[in-house]
């Protein structure tokens, strides 16, 4: 009898679950769970010392990395695999709920926070940032726009939002001109966002935008003329309850609103943890530290993923321990337990052997040229500020793997004797069965089964209701992992099925 792991479904009941009740440590594929790795530093000893409050990594027209990372008084750069000061003295509120945001514009990186006046770093002629208001002076204009908190870049415009004294006004620059703030000069202009949807907390990029307040998503469309841009909702009572749980993949933009996750797709707001993961996300997140939760999309593997910080985290400095990650492929679920204060997409620039192997895993299994721009210009990767503040990428070893089947009566109206247990899993894995004879009855579990030479778990437990739990131990290398092979005969008798 063959029972896949399926789906993972978390807020759906143990007996009779379509899919897995547990999914750790893996992803989602087409037809099975794959590894989840280990994060893996590639920075030295780090100067930042508190957790990040954003993150950014960008390539110049050059095609040269620049790795910023803001905390509450300073904002780092990666230099020479060190992170180093290049704007000190800043000051986040003391309420910790706000954040940087890192938005590149042409050789312009703006950092923003809505508490100090906006930043500039332009690339590869920066030593430190400086003010918008420098920039504003230098060209003659003299208008800035006044404190905002977050930015995207839609079309040739950098649009801002959450304003000081206004945060539901949305702010933009001149076409193509970040020293212009002047209402009316170079199409600049700013519009406050009517309604009751809250104050703004992202502004997504591209050839549109998407407008994310609390409780409220406009989209924003270029039109020129007068009116420059065009305001749509497209989401009037549903937003985005924390500044940085919004991510985007082109076009596709994934969020989490006050009543669980949502994915925008063509400007339909689909519902994608409804009786799948929102209950288990509410009743998992520690909400003491709801401001450390930061959102990522992984593109190579068509994930988006969530940081946060567990209600079982012993670190009472909010430090997260867990990632929930979704496959918007397969629009499947699982979880993963990583210790980071912040997740984002980085160009890491292998410059060393130390860093080619981090990357390759095996120096002698590598098949690209070495002076390829591969190595030299930067390769996307999803990382993460790791729990001692450097950067780091996913391509550690494997985690601890565990997955258990939903619960099932292998023999309606019988008591069920399992003898073996055969794990669909490219690598040796252990099993533990867990059986009882009434839903009321709290499970009993086996002592934990070895897998034999012949790939078989043997394992002796009887009962009405049974679920298996496979675990694959850390640092092992596999592949897949589809389900279990179950070896069950009535009570009484031994026959396979």
């Amino acid at each position: 009898m063959q029972l896949p792991f399926g789906e993972w479904l978390p807020d759906q009941p143990e007996h009779n679950n379509p899919g897995a009740t547990i999914a750790t440590n893996v992803y989602h594929a087409q037809s099975s769970y794959k590894p989840v790795k280990g994060l893996v530093a590639y920075s030295g000893t780090s100067n930042v010392t508190q957790n990040a409050k954003g993150a950014g990594s960008f390539r110049d027209n050059t095609n040269t990395v620049f790795t910023f990372v803001g905390t509450k008084d300073n904002i780092y750069k990666l230099t020479s695999g060190t992170f180093a000061s290049v704007k000190g003295s800043l000051t986040i509120s003391g309420s910790d709920i706000d954040f940087f945001t890192f938005t590149q514009f042409g050789q312009y990186i703006i950092a923003s926070n809505g508490v100090n006046p906006p930043m500039y770093y332009l690339m590869g002629t920066s030593t430190n940032f400086a003010t918008l208001q420098s920039l504003a002076n230098a060209s003659g204009s003299g208008t800035v726009p006044a404190k905002f908190k977050v930015s995207g870049v839609v079309r040739d415009f950098l649009i801002t939002g959450n304003i000081e004294n206004a945060k539901n006004r949305v702010q933009w620059s001149g076409i193509n001109d970040i020293s212009v703030w002047e209402a009316g000069s170079k199409s600049s202009d700013l519009q406050d966002l009517p309604g009751s949807g809250g104050e703004v907390v992202a502004i997504t990029s591209g050839e549109i935008g998407y407008i994310f307040r609390q409780d409220q998503i406009t989209r924003l469309d270029f039109v020129g003329g007068a009116t420059v841009f065009r305001f749509s909702v497209i989401s009037p009572n549903r937003g985005a309850v924390y500044g940085q749980t919004v991510c985007q993949d082109n076009r596709q933009v994934f969020f989490y609103a006050s009543d669980g996750f949502y994915q925008i797709n063509g400007d339909q707001i689909l519902p994608i943890g409804a009786e799948k993961v929102n209950r288990f996300f509410d009743n998992d997140l520690n909400k003491a530290f709801t401001d450390r939760i930061t959102a990522a999309v992984d593109p190579f593997n068509q994930l988006a993923i969530w940081l946060y910080p567990s209600k079982n985290n012993p670190n009472t400095t909010g430090l997260c321990d867990r990632l929930l990650i979704y496959n918007y492929v397969t629009q499947k679920w699982s979880v993963a337990e990583i210790q980071a204060s912040q997740i984002f997409k980085q160009f890491v620039v292998a410059n060393t052997v130390e860093l080619m192997d981090i990357i390759s895993e095996n120096l002698d299994e590598i098949n690209i040229s070495l002076d390829t721009p591969f190595w030299t210009g930067g390769h996307l990767y999803l990382g993460a500020i790791d729990a001692n503040f450097k950067a780091a990428i996913f391509s550690g070893q494997t985690l601890e793997a565990e997955l258990e089947t939903s619960e099932r009566e292998p023999i309606p109206g019988s008591i069920s004797n399992i003898t073996g247990i055969r794990p669909i899993v490219d690598a040796p894995a252990t099993v533990t069965i867990k059986t009882r004879n009434r839903l009321a009855d709290t499970p009993t579990e086996s002592s934990i089964s070895s897998m034999n030479s012949t790939g078989l778990n043997p394992v002796r437990q009887s009962g009405r209701y049974f679920r298996a739990n496979i675990k694959i131990p850390a640092e092992t290398i596999w592949t897949h992992a589809q389900g279990i092979d179950l070896i069950v005969a009535p009570g009484g008798k031994r026959w396979v099925i």
